[in-house]
This record gives C-alpha cells, structure tokens and sequence, in this order.
C-alpha cells in the first residue's frame, strides 16, 4: 500500500512539475503571438541607457539591463514609447526599427524580431517535446517495474 502511494505521489509530483515548466513557454508564445496582431510601424531610437546594477548581497550579483527610449507615430500623433531588455543593447541612438503597438495602448510596444520570435518558439516547442518523452520514458519503466 505504502508503495503503491509513493509511486502515485511520484507520478502527481512529474505531472506538476511539467506542467509548470509547460505553462512558462505558453505564456511566453502568448504574450509574442498578440503582437503579432498589432499594427507595425517605423520607430526611431531617441536615446539608449545601458545599465548595471549591483545587488547588496553578500554574492555581489550584478543585474544588467537596459532602456530604449523610442519616438514613432500612431494615427498622425508623435508617441514616446520603451522598450527594456535584461541584458545591455547594442542598438544605438538615431538607429531605425520596426515595432508592433498596442492599438489600445500605443504607448506598449515591442521590437519586431520575427526571425528571433520564431526560433524561440521552435526551441519552446523542442523543449516541451523532450519533457513528453522524458515522461514517456519514466512510465514505461514505472511500469516495467510494477509487472517485476
């Protein structure tokens, strides 16, 4: 009985934990897709602010990260958005992108990088599909150990 109960809470522990790491990609491809929706326009970078931040722990951990400022224009109207990346850009001011906007709310914006959004989505996608096979792998060796 008591093995039987471990195994089940074995397999309840692999089913959550898949299902969390699931949820991350899909909730990732999700906030990508809708700006996939969004109208596109031409964007000019006005200025770029590279910054490191150091954390007051014993480890020193330094955070990098940055802010674009951006200038573009929505229905005829001159609208100063950001866009803020976790690691340092390369971009520079005067520079030229292309954007995706909120119509809603053109002032939330996000780089168009489809050959970038499309790689990490097959990689998303290679991921949850090893995890599957990893599961796949543990059941049936689950259940060769049951007839054992």
């Amino acid at each position: 009985m008591k093995k039987e109960f471990s195994k089940l809470l074995w397999k309840l522990i692999v089913i959550i934990f898949i299902l969390i790491l699931l949820s991350a990609p899909i909730l990732f491809i999700t906030k990508i897709l809708q700006y996939y929706s969004y109208p596109k326009t031409e964007a000019k970078i006005l200025s770029v602010y590279n910054y490191q931040r150091s954390n007051n722990n014993y480890k020193q951990e330094i955070e990098y990260g940055s802010r674009i400022k951006l200038e573009y224009i929505v229905n005829g109207k001159k609208v100063n958005g950001w866009l803020e990346y976790n690691i340092d850009s390369i971009r520079k001011e005067g520079e030229t992108i292309e954007i995706a906007y909120n119509p809603d709310n053109p002032l939330q914006c996000r780089m168009v990088n489809e050959k970038g959004d499309v790689l990490m989505v097959v990689l998303l996608i290679g991921v949850i599909i090893y995890i599957l096979w990893i599961f796949k792998k543990i059941s049936k060796f689950n259940k060769n150990d049951d007839r054992g």
